[in-house]
C-alpha cells in the first residue's frame, strides 16, 4: 500500500487509497470524476485536453513504467460513478519489443493480483474480490501489436453495507432475532444505507462514512466512524447531543473480512462506564456471496451495579442483491 488508509482518511484534498476497490497502481477505480481524476493524477495519469466526451474520460501517463500509455475511463450514465477503465500500451512495430513489454506487464500485474487465467479468445483474466481485470492483445493491419488491460469495477462505491460486514451489491437484509440492528435494512444501488434517521452524512472521497447524525426517539446523536488499514470499521463513537451520554463500539474482523465481534461500552457525562455489551458471532451458514445467513450470537451484558449476564441468540437472515438474476 502506497498511502496508509488511516492517514488517507483525513487527506480529503488528495487521492485516497481504498483497500475495498479494484485499483490501478494503487489508485482506486471508483467514484465520480471528483474522486477518480485526482486519484489517477496522483499516479501520473493526466487528462488529455480536448478528448473528454460525455461519459468517457481520456488520460495519458506511465503504466508500471511503460511510457505514453493511454487510459480511457467510462462512467455509468445513471450514477456518474466509474464503471470501467482500459489502459492501452503500444502499438509496437517489432515483435521483440511487444513480447518484452507484454511479459513485463503481465509479471507486474500477477505479482500484485495473482496468476491470470486464459480465456478461449486468447486473452488472460483474473477475478478479484472487488473487480475483474483482462489482458488482451490487438494485432494491427501493419503487423504492430497493442497491449490492453481492461478493469471492471465490481464493488459498491459507498461502504455502508461493508460496515455491517456485508459483501457485494446488497439490496435488502431481513434479520430474524436482530440485536443492536434493525430487522430490515435497505441499500441503494451504490451501497448507501437507506435510512431517514441517519442524516448529515459525511463521506470521504472513496465512499467511507466519516460522520453522521442519528435521530432516535426525538434525541440526536452524533456518530464518528474510524477504520483500520483493511478498510474495515474499527470503532464508532456515538454522542448524545443533549445528555452527553457516549456509546463506544469496537469491531473485530477475521482475515476474510467478516465481522466476528462487537464490543459496546456506554459512558455517562463523568466518563464513567455504566454498561458494556460484547457480542461474538459463531457463523454457521453462508450464501453464495459469502455473507452469513445463520449465526449463533453469544452476548455478555453488564450494567453498573449488577452482575454480568450471558445469553445466546440464534440469528438467521435473508439477503437480496441488486445484481442477482
Amino acid at each position: 500500500m502506497v498511502v496508509s488508509f488511516l492517514m488517507s482518511l483525513v487527506a480529503c484534498a488528495q487521492a485516497i487509497y481504498d483497500p475495498k476497490c479494484i485499483t490501478l497502481m494503487d489508485a482506486p477505480l471508483e467514484g465520480t470524476d471528483s474522486a477518480f481524476v485526482p486519484a489517477l493524477k496522483s499516479i501520473g495519469f493526466e487528462p488529455v485536453p480536448g478528448e473528454a466526451e460525455e461519459g468517457t474520460y481520456h488520460f495519458k501517463g506511465d503504466f508500471y513504467g511503460i511510457k505514453d500509455a493511454r487510459l480511457e475511463v467510462t462512467v455509468n450514465d445513471k450514477t456518474k460513478l466509474l464503471s470501467e477503465a482500459t489502459v492501452t500500451c503500444g502499438p509496437y512495430r517489432t515483435r521483440e519489443l511487444y513480447e518484452r513489454n507484454q511479459k513485463y506487464l503481465l509479471g507486474k500485474l500477477q505479482r500484485e493480483w495473482g496468476n491470470f487465467k486464459a480465456k478461449g479468445d486468447g486473452s488472460l483474466y483474473i477475478l478479484t474480490d472487488y473487480g475483474y481485470i483482462r489482458q488482451s492483445v490487438t494485432l494491427h493491419e501493419n503487423g504492430a501489436h497493442s497491449i490492453s488491460y481492461y478493469y471492471l469495477n465490481m464493488s459498491p462505491y459507498y461502504k455502508d453495507a461493508s460496515n455491517m460486514g456485508l459483501k457485494g451489491f446488497v439490496q435488502e437484509v431481513i434479520t430474524e432475532n436482530p440485536v443492536a440492528e434493525n430487522p430490515i435494512e435497505h441499500f441503494d444501488e451504490m451501497g448507501r444505507l437507506e435510512s431517514a434517521e441517519l442524516t448529515n452524512r459525511q463521506y470521504n472521497q472513496v465512499g467511507y462514512l466519516i460522520s453522521a447524525m442519528l435521530t432516535e426517539g426525538g434525541e440526536k446523536k452524533q456518530i464518528a466512524y474510524e477504520y483500520n488499514d483493511d478498510g474495515n470499521l474499527r470503532r464508532t463513537i456515538q454522542t448524545n447531543t443533549v445528555s452527553g451520554l457516549k456509546l463506544v463500539t469496537d469491531y473485530k474482523w477475521n482475515d476474510d473480512g467478516e465481522m466476528t465481534q462487537q464490543s459496546q461500552k456506554a459512558f455517562d457525562k463523568a466518563n464513567e462506564c455504566i454498561m458494556s455489551v460484547t457480542m461474538k458471532y459463531d457463523i454457521q451458514e453462508r450464501d453464495d456471496n459469502d455473507n452469513w445467513t445463520k449465526t449463533n450470537l453469544h452476548i455478555t451484558n453488564w450494567l453498573k451495579g449488577q452482575r454480568a449476564q450471558t445469553i445466546e441468540v440464534v440469528q438467521t437472515r435473508t439477503i437480496s442483491y441488486w445484481d442477482e438474476d
